[in-house]
């Protein structure tokens, strides 16, 4: 809890309010009491919201749902105006953290406390039924650890399950790693996909992560209709159970009762293995140029440091390796990174994850981690080449960071909900999806600038910022605007992206659009296709041009990485060193190396001669 700023009102109806429990994208959440002195939450709707019919709809939608559910399983309604000038709604205070936060401070819950927690669950998602509802947006930061039992608070998105329209102006409603495939195809969601939010919470519970988990929207998305859940950490029945409610359709998930059964019956799995401590790498494997010998025997390649203290970072040479290289595997990672950036004259390897930005000293090649929930939470995620800016999307803002300090710089309100983000190179505009509309934001001073345009995600700028490219959510084609105008200066044939690229100079662009294995290669100016590799067995998931142009590395669900020569077409090299899908994929400043992740965490340095 936090004070009450000097702009916060004292009052809302007839209670005084005392301190400060919370903040999104509709409103804020006070502690309050009442005339008689008892505790109150009143969720309080911001002001420039309270003119929208839409918010003022969902609102009202959700002191209604919360209010038929109501007892002992969410924090029950004791008052509310709908109408007022701000709509207020006062609840029974709950004290406790989220399971969101309860999970980031202390880790995973043991199985005998998850097996509780799914339980009370099940139970209190029944009732949200048997009153005609499904939740439709149950997720960690949706259930509070109180004292007595979890409660499932927030009934924004609720709907009657006999309800058919589940998006708001083309937009899929609820929170997208713990939506059911369903709710993504906008089909009926009914009390099915409650069970599907279910599982995900679980996994999150004993885990620390959601089991769709990516590092953008349009990832998690894939994941969530076609890719298996990570269940890796989770032993025994639970593990059964957990993907019995994960299954892709809805009709083959277990029913609440039958769940509450299996979470309160003895439990029969063993003791889930611990986690291989991380190894450390000789520091000679990592620096010694000369030590060939000492390199291959701890599996990397020799000569890794980039560039020795002191030294400017070199030239972009052309890419033309020798022989296929072995990687450097980097001590530590974050789950999810997206791309990353070479800092301090290429010295040291900054990436963003879940909730945390790592940092890798590539002399040494130790990472440590540096905590920025507010920044980098479930969201897509980018961070500028320079690796000066980093930006995460929540439900309702996009948070900008500092990753020299882990300082939260600057936030973007978006109600409508921001589903994708780009940095130009400097950190010194964002593009941001949200509600259809593109929108460009000046970094520093926060002010939005230029015309709307467009709908795209998988954004992504050209080098020097001029141009923008992404393709929406629907079945349309993919576009490069110019990123000043919003005018549209070539479309592409593909569905919605899964992954694009500009070359350095802005002229090509790479890209691999939905279920897709192949790379395709544009022409930015006439959107003409120059040409299409083919090599990848499963979906594609990273790009990255070399920095003179020459190379397109590709990655994806196959676990490996391939090489491409751009202008002659040919096939470079297949490098299979990955044991999990590659989901990031960046060249060093001077082409000589380059930085791969996995979706597991699993941070690699690939050496060219």
């Amino acid at each position: 809890m936090k004070a009450l700023r000097p702009d916060d009102p004292r009052t809302v109806g007839p209670y005084r309010l005392e301190r400060r429990l919370g903040e999104g994208g509709m409103g804020t959440v006070f502690l309050g009491s009442s005339p008689g002195g008892r505790q109150v939450a009143i969720k309080l709707i911001r002001a420039e919201h309270a003119a929208d019919p839409r918010f003022r709809a969902r609102f009202a939608r959700e002191v209604e749902a919360a209010r038929k559910v109501g007892g002992f399983y969410t924090a029950q309604v004791v008052d509310a105006d709908a109408e007022a000038p701000e709509p207020w709604m006062a609840t029974a205070y709950v004290p406790g953290p989220s399971l969101r936060d309860a999970v980031a401070s202390g880790g995973p819950l043991d199985a005998a406390a998850v097996r509780r927690l799914g339980a009370a669950l099940a139970e209190g998602l029944a009732a949200v039924h048997a009153h005609g509802l499904v939740h439709r947006d149950l997720k960690p930061g949706n259930v509070i650890m109180s004292p007595d039992g979890p409660r499932i608070i927030d009934f924004g998105v609720a709907r009657a399950t006999d309800a058919t329209t589940l998006t708001v102006t083309g937009s899929v409603v609820g929170t997208y790693a713990y939506m059911a495939p369903e709710q993504i195809r906008a089909d009926r969601a009914g009390p099915a996909a409650d069970v599907f939010a279910l599982g995900c919470v679980l996994v999150y519970a004993a885990t620390g992560r959601a089991p769709f988990e990516g590092p953008s929207v349009p990832v998690i998305v894939h994941r969530i209709v076609a890719g298996p859940p990570r269940l890796d950490g989770i032993g025994g029945d639970l593990r059964d159970l957990v993907a019995a409610c994960l299954h892709k359709e809805p009709d083959r998930r277990p029913g609440l009762a039958q769940i509450g059964r299996r979470l309160t019956a003895p439990p029969t799995y063993p003791a889930a293995p611990p986690a291989p401590a991380a190894r450390r790498l000789p520091r000679r494997a990592l620096i010694a140029a000369g030590a060939a010998a000492t390199a291959a025997a701890a599996g990397v390649p020799a000569a890794l440091l980039l560039a020795r203290p002191g030294e400017a970072p070199a030239k972009p040479l052309p890419f033309r390796p020798t022989g296929t290289p072995r990687p450097a595997t980097l001590v530590g990672g974050p789950i999810g990174v997206p791309r990353f950036a070479f800092v301090d004259g290429a010295r040291t390897l900054v990436g963003p994850g879940l909730r945390e930005l790592w940092r890798w000293d590539l002399t040494t090649g130790q990472g440590r981690a540096v905590h920025m929930p507010e920044v980098l939470d479930y969201g897509a995620k980018t961070i500028s080449a320079d690796g000066r800016v980093v930006a995460g999307c929540h439900n309702e803002h996009v948070a900008i960071g500092d990753p020299a300090t882990g300082r939260t710089v600057r936030r973007i309100d978006l109600p409508d909900g921001p589903v994708s983000v780009a940095l130009t190179a400097d950190g010194g505009r964002l593009a941001v999806d949200h509600g259809d509309t593109i929108e460009i934001w000046d970094v520093r001073t926060g002010r939005k600038i230029g015309p709307d345009f467009g709908d795209g995600i998988e954004l992504t700028f050209s080098a020097d910022g001029r141009l923008l490219a992404g393709g929406p959510l629907s079945e349309e084609p993919i576009r490069v605007w110019d990123a000043a105008t919003g005018g549209t200066i070539a479309e592409m044939r593909g569905t919605r992206p899964m992954v694009l690229a500009f070359s350095p100079d802005g002229t090509l662009l790479a890209g691999s659009t939905e279920y897709r294995q192949d790379v395709q290669l544009w022409e930015v100016r006439t959107g003409r296709t120059v040409r299409t590799w083919r090599g990848h067995t499963e979906g594609l998931r990273a790009l990255a041009f070399s920095p003179d142009g020459g190379t397109l590395a590709s990655g994806g669900d196959d676990r490996t990485i391939r090489l491409w020569n751009v202008r002659t077409g040919a096939a470079i090299a297949t490098l299979t060193a990955e044991t999990e899908e590659v989901n990031a994929l960046t060249f060093a400043p001077d082409g000589r190396a380059l930085a791969s992740a996995t979706g597991g965490g699993t941070v690699r340095l690939w050496r060219f001669s």
